[in-house]
């Protein structure tokens, strides 16, 4: 098969993401569109002197360095308008590569840069976009909101009481990202419980950057149903066995994975040694527009470094949909689980 004949078949192959910031998914034409249309200010106005300061494209490997490229555009989003448009054109982005169901996470602290907007009119604004752009284009989304190790468990508190009381429907589950290196998950612990008796359900990154003990204290301690990357489960038998039995998904982004330097080489990526341990796992984005990738990127890069199969892929997504936070499970296994057959 030739590249191109690799590229066509998975770029047509459905896909499930189950991990992907909004923050992560704003292309550099997208920042200078923004502030061409609806002003906002940027460190370039030109998206090839932009694009490497909000992408991952000439860095030494590093989580902080990763990380980093978010402070570029924090307190960026001038209006409204920009937000909207920012929301729709990410699920719009996702669609046209053949993501099928999509679980889009984002902070509502992020987007009300500093007060500038409350976090509950910024819900409001994105549901409508994400509402708008799945229709238009066919794609079921999931909102999953995130609260960040680096804001505090102040405004995280602040945000979940925010959630607990909106309508049903704006988010199904809640996220817990940030510097995990700098920041414990702990002080989240009376978060999590708030958001459990909200009904949200728990991802969690650990085990990215961390160790294994952070996977354990997520899934012990905090009940999380699922793991942000994870990846750090690979070196713990005891603990890959665990997973395995109370079946909790690792949320897995390979090209991530290789930009934040928490895994030197593609072909010892630990997705292997799980997927054949038997966790479940699913193959996500993470951040798209910071890594430079769609999710067919990542299915090739799985195919052409790792030895992935279709049936590989058909595997990782019906996994994934047994895991989604989707409210009626068995409405959308029998909307999609067809598409894998």
């Amino acid at each position: 098969m030739t590249e191109q004949d690799l590229y066509e078949q998975m770029k047509k192959f459905p896909k499930v993401d189950l991990h992907r910031h909004l923050e992560g998914s704003i292309l550099p034409e997208t920042f200078i569109d923004i502030t061409r249309t609806y002003g906002g200010t940027l460190p370039a106005d030109e998206v090839e002197a932009l694009r490497p300061l909000i992408q991952m494209v000439h860095d030494q490997p590093g989580f902080h360095s990763f990380l980093n490229k978010f402070k570029v555009f924090r307190c960026f989003y001038p209006c409204r308008e920009a937000i909207e448009e920012i929301a729709y054109r990410a699920v719009r982005e996702a669609a046209e590569d053949a993501v099928k169901y999509l679980e889009l996470r984002y902070s509502p602290t992020h987007f009300a840069c500093g007060n500038r907007f409350s976090e509950q009119d910024v819900v409001l604004w994105i549901q409508r976009a994400i509402g708008r752009s799945s229709k238009d284009f066919g794609i079921i989304v999931t909102p999953i909101a995130t609260i960040s190790r680096d804001y505090g468990v102040a405004l995280a508190e602040q945000t979940v009481n925010m959630i607990s009381r909106l309508a049903p429907g704006y988010f199904y589950g809640l996220d817990l990202a940030g510097d995990e290196i700098n920041n414990a998950a702990q002080p989240f612990s009376r978060v999590f419980t708030m958001a459990k008796n909200s009904g949200l359900k728990l991802s969690i990154h650990a085990g990215e950057a961390g160790g294994e003990a952070n996977i354990y204290e997520a899934v012990e301690q905090f009940h999380a149903e699922r793991i942000g990357h994870g990846i750090r489960a690979a070196d713990d038998e005891a603990l890959m066995e665990m997973l395995r039995r109370r079946n909790i998904l690792l949320e897995i982004c390979l090209t991530s994975n290789l930009q934040t330097g928490v895994v030197a080489d593609i072909k010892h990526h630990p997705i292997k040694r799980l997927v054949t341990f038997g966790v479940p796992v699913s193959l996500n984005t993470d951040d798209p527009a910071i890594s430079g990738i769609t999710l067919t990127d990542e299915y090739i890069k799985a195919v052409q470094e790792l030895n992935f199969t279709v049936e590989d892929f058909k595997k990782l997504n019906s996994d994934a949909l047994n895991h989604a936070f989707y409210p009626d499970k068995d409405w959308l296994k029998k909307k999609l689980g067809c598409l894998w057959d």
